[in-house]
């Protein structure tokens, strides 16, 4: 969210004044509510809530007079908080940063709703005291500014709830600066803001700007489109797309790598110990060394392996900041650590002290299959470091829709029976997570095909657990129009077989 220009600024002097700031901006300026209009208000109202500390542990200035007041004294403060991971420019900044909101009561702003981030709040509870007079210091020596730089923060941004992100802008990194009026300042540093942005978004190394990095996981039932979708989406390259699936017997050292024997290239019929890197380094490296470029790892059916023994340790980088890299490196091992040395451009930050730390051009997309949701479950701070894309059911797709089933010298489309058994599943088992999606089959088939697949998937996954109760849904009209229940088995006696399937479909279309 952009703030009002001038509120939160250093070493400006205007020569009809001071320049002094205002130290606030409103979330919303629409009459008569003040609804939050402003694009990104919404984000910093909820990092407030989820970062809030009781009120009566803040001061701050309020009114003309500057007065220092305890929030909690104050009706109109209505939410205080303490941010703890603090960037500027995508620099961490090691100190809290206090942010109060507050609703006016004045007569032509009432219910207005403005956030107050004046260097004088202070927030102190036992040993802790912090105020926003040593935020400044610590930011003004994280960007390596001197005590009289002329520099000032134009925005703010909440990310993951905790994060807040300001943009800042430095008119000049020695020493203050003098404008005639409030109209050439902001003239001027409208003019430093362009070209910051300009930079952001034009410039060669994606690491100068704001990254939309992915990390995303496409879910849906089996069927439905996932890899397909992956691959248009971003397969275009294959030289930057790294593929794996996981299964029950994935674990770390399938994923990142290990010491294995191997031949020796340079003696004949040698074996040595070296360390293969596995998808995961493989994508890591060409990341690292092509930072112009988007990098996609793919994870087929993610939750077909355990994530927390495959991941391990490298849980902790999936916490992204908002420029993309890993808010947490963490610290690889021997055998990573020395083939990342050798293998990364010299003094690359893929390996800086012996840490690692996702780039913001690797991106991780996944796929799972909702049928298979309890193979391993995934905790939910694993699930909440991916964003999610549901893959639906599409019973209007052109190319499945074509699809037929062949039994005996009858023919049914694929479309109908779908549906239609879609509902059954759904009425059976109160859930949509075993239902078939629209490319379950891939083409059109004949009365063998259908069975061994769809069949057997609808016995093995529904009608099983439902085999001889009233919700059965293996059942079939007779020719005398009787409904028989019948079991997996007896689809493969040659006498009934063709008569049990016809008479199925009769059922589930007939009967959704």
């Amino acid at each position: 969210m952009n703030l009002d220009l001038g509120s939160f600024a250093f070493g400006t002097y205007l020569r009809a004044g001071t320049g002094t700031p205002s130290w606030g901006t409103a979330l919303g300026q629409s009459k008569p509510a003040y609804k939050f209009t402003y694009p990104g208000a919404e984000e910093i109202l909820i990092g407030m809530i989820y970062c809030s500390v009781p009120m009566d542990r803040v001061s701050l200035p309020l009114g003309k007079g500057g007065k220092i007041y305890i929030a909690s004294e104050i009706d109109e403060c209505q939410i205080t908080s303490l941010f703890r991971k603090v960037y500027i420019n995508g620099i961490r900044i090691d100190y809290p940063f206090v942010m109060v909101l507050v609703k006016e009561d004045s007569e032509s702003h009432s219910g207005r709703k403005s956030i107050k981030y004046s260097d004088k709040n202070s927030y102190q509870y036992k040993e802790e005291y912090f105020t926003n007079v040593d935020f400044v210091r610590h930011a003004r020596m994280a960007l390596g500014l001197k005590d009289d730089a002329c520099w000032f923060v134009y925005s703010i941004e909440v990310y993951n709830q905790d994060e807040l992100h300001m943009s800042a802008a430095i008119a000049d990194k020695d020493g203050s600066k003098v404008y005639e009026n409030s109209s050439e300042r902001r003239n001027k540093w409208l003019e430093l803001i362009n070209a910051e942005e300009e930079q952001s978004e034009f410039g060669n190394n994606v690491s100068q700007g704001i990254c939309d990095y992915l990390q995303k996981i496409y879910f849906g039932t089996p069927g439905s489109g996932k890899s397909w979708t992956i691959k248009q989406e971003y397969e275009q390259d294959e030289t930057k797309v790294f593929r794996t699936t996981f299964h029950p017997d994935t674990d770390y050292a399938s994923f990142v790598g290990c010491y294995k024997p191997v031949k020796d290239d340079e003696v004949e019929k040698k074996i040595v110990y070296r360390f293969v890197p596995q998808t995961f380094t493989d994508a890591y490296v060409a990341a690292w060394s092509d930072l112009d470029n988007p990098y996609y790892l793919i994870i087929e059916e993610i939750n077909r392996g355990n994530c927390a023994q495959i991941f391990g340790d490298l849980f902790q980088l999936l916490d992204r900041n908002k420029y993309g890299y890993s808010e947490y490196p963490i610290k690889a091992d021997h055998d990573l650590r020395d083939y990342l040395e050798e293998n990364l451009p010299e003094d690359s930050e893929g390996i800086r002290d012996g840490k690692i730390c996702l780039p913001p051009n690797l991106n991780i997309i996944a796929s799972m299959n909702t049928s298979d949701q309890s193979l391993f479950p995934m905790d939910s701070a694993f699930k909440r470091r991916w964003s999610w894309e549901y893959v639906p059911i599409d019973y209007d797709n052109s190319e499945s829709g074509v699809f037929t089933i062949t039994i005996g010298d009858e023919t049914y489309n694929w479309h109908k029976l779908l549906k239609a058994v879609n509902e059954k599943i759904k009425a059976v088992t109160s859930s949509e997570d075993k239902q078939m999606g629209n490319f379950f089959i891939k083409s059109s088939v004949d009365e063998k095909e259908f069975c061994d697949k769809v069949m057997f998937y609808l016995w093995s996954e529904v009608g099983k657990d439902n085999y001889q109760t009233n919700d059965a849904i293996f059942k079939y009209y007779t020719e005398d129009d009787r409904l028989v229940e019948f079991s997996f088995n007896e689809l493969y006696e040659a006498t009934k077989k063709t008569d049990i399937l016809k008479g199925f479909i009769r059922y589930i279309e007939e009967e959704k």
